[in-house]
């Protein structure tokens, strides 16, 4: 998802919701250090899905801190990302209706 290759993609599992085991599922992405980054911008085959940023200092998490609010995500998505320097931000789906698909993830 972070390759610059919109054809390759990272995949939840498929879930008709996961609500009663989970409070969601995400994709880790790694800022290479300690980064205070302004946006992250998502491309997706399977629009609708709900997500929001998270943020933390460990690649395992705990990714604690909402630093981009949540929202439906159609085929592309900006998040306006505030109030955090971490090195981890995940993108933390909390709704969908059977699997996710992020073909691309792209930060400044």
């Amino acid at each position: 998802a972070t390759d610059g290759d919109a054809s390759t993609y990272w995949t939840t599992s498929t879930y008709e919701s996961f609500s009663d085991t989970k409070d969601g599922v995400g994709l880790v992405v790694d800022a290479g250090e300690r980064r205070e980054l302004s946006q992250l911008s998502v491309t997706t085959g399977t629009p609708g899905f709900t997500a929001e940023i998270r943020a933390g200092n460990s690649a395992e998490g705990p990714f604690d801190t909402v630093v981009g609010a949540s929202k439906t995500v159609g085929r592309t998505a900006v998040w306006d990302l505030e109030g955090a320097d971490p090195r981890y931000y995940t993108i933390w789906i909390t709704d969908l209706d059977g699997r996710a698909r992020v073909n691309e993830v792209t930060a400044s």
